[in-house]
């Protein structure tokens, strides 16, 4: 029993430092991003697209690159797609329940954590 509750601290311990650094990779993506949104327009403006942005301080060579993202490839894209392929609704329909049915499923057993305030209510995650 002892080594059932040194196992669930450490992965309380864990979870927890995951959440907080996954916090902080947030806000650095999100500082990142914004300035992108202000590099890109400038490196265009000025005719930069084909110069390799060389920075020894931190031993990097940055260069501008299109990036081509597709729409993802879920269930109310497939039908709004197949409804335009097929003749009748029912065909499209009949397809993307054929598709939800026949997907494969796995189960697997999992912890999930929830945070206790102060006020002893577990939060909701």
């Amino acid at each position: 029993m002892e080594e059932l509750q040194q196992n669930m601290f450490q992965w309380t311990k864990l979870d927890k430092e995951l959440k907080e650094l996954n916090q902080s990779a947030a806000l650095i993506r999100k500082q990142k991003d914004d300035l992108q949104k202000k590099l890109c327009p400038l490196i265009q403006q000025n005719n930069l697209q084909d110069n390799v942005f060389s920075i020894p301080s931190l031993q990097t060579n940055v260069t501008f690159k299109e990036q081509k993202v597709s729409e993802s490839m879920s269930y109310k894209f497939l039908e709004e797609k197949l409804n335009s392929y097929f003749e009748t609704p029912y065909e499209c329909l009949q397809l993307i329940q054929y598709l939800k049915d026949n997907r494969k499923k796995e189960s697997s057993f999992v912890l999930k954590s929830n945070g206790i305030p102060d006020n002893g209510i577990p939060d909701d995650e």
